[in-house]
């Protein structure tokens, strides 16, 4: 059985695909959103912030996987909201030896916002494996552990709650991160070899 197309309707539907794509990549990068996507694989990622400012965060351990290791412990963090300002997320990927051209080398990526207006997330968890600020402040600070009998897992024999903490100079080492939605004004991905 022979199969017969019409070559113009094929070209005119893929052409239709093609800019309905192309208009919904300008429609984000034009009003400053980026889908959530987690950022893990080859190593942790860095997280840089002058000011960081969440609405309901909380703090428990957490020991998961990834890409160098099985067991990893870290701290999750989660907030229902987080306005930052002076954000810088950057990867570094070794590139083997084989590579032509790059091997032996890193590939470093960056994504920064604008200076003037703040990076806003919606629902946010991280899992960080080492975390330093110049300042740390928070509202009515809980610090406590759940009873015995009403733990539901082992991480919740401490947890830090908040409606409302700063945190100024931020460094964070992550190995995951997850946004319900994210607002990047002034959205700039630059990468580079090292």
């Amino acid at each position: 059985m022979e199969m017969h197309y019409d070559r113009k309707r094929l070209f005119i539907a893929l052409g239709g695909g093609f800019g309905a794509l192309a208009a919904i990549l300008v429609a984000l990068y034009m009003g400053g959103v980026a889908l959530a996507v987690p950022l893990g694989g080859i190593g942790g990622f860095r997280i840089q912030a002058d000011r960081v400012e969440l609405q309901g965060f909380s703090l428990t351990p957490r020991i998961g996987d990834n890409s160098q290791r099985e067991v990893s412990p870290a701290v999750r963090n989660q907030a229902r909201t987080a306005i930052i300002e002076g954000l810088v997320v950057s990867k570094r990927i070794p590139i083997p030896e084989g590579v032509p051209g790059a091997g032996g080398r890193v590939f470093v990526i960056t994504i920064t916002g604008s200076e003037d207006q703040p990076v806003e997330i919606q629902g946010l968890i991280q899992d960080a494996m080492y975390l330093q600020a110049r300042s740390f402040q928070a509202e009515a600070l809980e610090q406590d552990e759940a009873p015995p009998s009403l733990r539901q897992g082992w991480e919740q024999s401490f947890y830090q709650l908040s409606p409302r903490v700063v945190i100024i100079g931020l460094d964070s080492q992550n190995n995951y991160q997850f946004a319900n939605s994210i607002t990047i004004p002034g959205l700039q991905v630059n990468a580079r070899l090292e």
